[in-house]
């Protein structure tokens, strides 16, 4: 079988991460401060009354408990990675080496039974001895055959690793990854500061008092410059101090205006966020310039944080979703190869991945027309050789690419 297949190439693209957030404008801010995370107050630096910072330390809560689960994922996450690497390159040279020197020492011991199988047949014909002596050399010798293929096997299988166990090493790690992240957030998390400036008008709990997620603190008012709050997603609150550029547009007004200066001092997140919603408030404060704003406008923000450079992208169409888990499939040798991935967000018809195994480069002829038709080993042959440095992305745009005459579409 020989199945005809349109072929296009690996993208390498920066990408801006970015999010798009909705909020209104709004004047005096008043929150109760909360905390986010279990734990004992160790510490409240201020007294009712007092004008604070943004920034500045409100509450401090017992981190202890916090540290030791960071130490102990720090130190699951190294091992997960060593193990990760292992998977992929496979055996240390050292096991590999043990492997081939039970292999030769198996080859040995046939060598030596077989010398003895022929020993005993020459014995049995002279009449020196009975039957049943050859007949334990024949099964010693049938049993070192057999010894020596499985450590021929094994020595064979130890220079590389299955995709399955691959595939599984590096979800261990992502697991890890994650729980690590998220146990360093709530370590972050402990230290309680002001949103904005202000002044705390109320405390609302002790130090000793024992303090869970939603638990009030204080009380504070902010000051009356004009200020956007917008809800965007939590695992953005890592990102913030990476933030680039924030466009504003209120469409009431048929206004638009950045923000690109000075972003770390005006962005803040506000702690009496709900920690049940899986978002997070944030507070901009807006240019005083602008004199056409005023509290219960709502305006849309787009948020650009750090650019990450020449990521792979593919296609969409060339992604196959299977029992394998998400995958593409490559041209090797005249055969159609299948390549594990990982998909994350798509933009103008390419999508980043996570090319895990290491085995798509620039080079390599990525199967678009045709990826959900061939499988792993198929024979394949090109109706494209020269792909075009645009391949066709979208079903509208495949169907002005059909084969020629003579040729046969998939």
């Amino acid at each position: 079988m020989v199945l005809p297949v349109q072929i296009g190439k690996v993208i390498f693209k920066d990408v801006i991460d970015e999010i798009q957030a909705v909020g209104n404008v709004v004047a005096e801010q008043r929150v109760v401060v909360t905390s986010e995370v279990n734990g004992r107050i160790q510490a409240l630096p201020v007294e009712e009354g007092s004008q604070v910072k943004a920034g500045q330390v409100l509450a401090r809560i017992d981190i202890r408990e916090y540290l030791l689960e960071v130490e102990r994922l720090q130190a699951e996450q190294t091992s997960a990675r060593k193990e990760y690497e292992k998977t992929l390159s496979g055996l240390r040279p050292e096991d590999q080496e043990k492997l081939k020197a039970q292999a030769n020492a198996d080859q040995s011991a046939l060598n030596l039974a077989v010398k003895v199988q022929k020993r005993m047949e020459q014995l049995v014909l002279d009449g020196v001895v009975s039957q049943s002596l050859l007949d334990e050399a024949n099964d010693k010798v049938a049993r070192a055959q057999e010894t020596l293929r499985a450590s021929q096997a094994a020595s064979a299988a130890g220079g590389s690793s299955r995709e399955e166990d691959i595939l599984k090493s590096r979800s261990n790690l992502d697991s890890v990854t994650k729980q690590l992240a998220m146990a360093q957030l709530n370590r972050s998390k402990a230290v309680i500061r002001a949103p904005f400036d202000g002044v705390v008008i109320s405390k609302k709990i002790e130090v000793g008092a024992y303090a869970g997620p939603g638990t009030a603190i204080l009380e504070m008012i902010g000051s009356s410059r004009l200020k956007a709050i917008l809800e965007i997603p939590q695992r953005y609150r890592g990102k913030l101090e990476k933030i680039s550029r924030i466009d504003f547009k209120v469409e009431e007004l048929g206004l638009e205006f950045p923000i690109k200066r000075n972003l770390k001092q005006r962005v803040r997140v506000i702690p009496d966020a709900s920690i049940f919603s899986g978002n997070i408030r944030v507070q901009v404060d807006l240019p005083r310039k602008i004199n056409s704003l005023f509290p219960g406008l709502t305006l849309k923000a787009r948020l650009q944080f750090d650019t990450r450079r020449q990521i792979k992208h593919v296609p969409s169409i060339a992604l196959v979703i299977n029992e394998k888990g998400t995958v593409v499939y490559v041209v090797e040798q005249g055969h159609a190869k299948r390549v594990p991935v990982r998909a994350f967000m798509e933009r103008d018809n390419l999508v980043e991945i996570d090319d895990f195994t290491h085995q798509l480069n620039l080079q390599t002829q990525l199967i678009l027309r045709g990826s959900g038709a061939v499988f792993p080993g198929v024979k394949v042959f090109l109706t494209n050789p020269q792909p075009q440095a645009k391949p066709p992305f979208n079903a509208v745009e495949k169907g002005k690419a059909r084969p020629k005459a003579g040729q046969r579409g998939t």
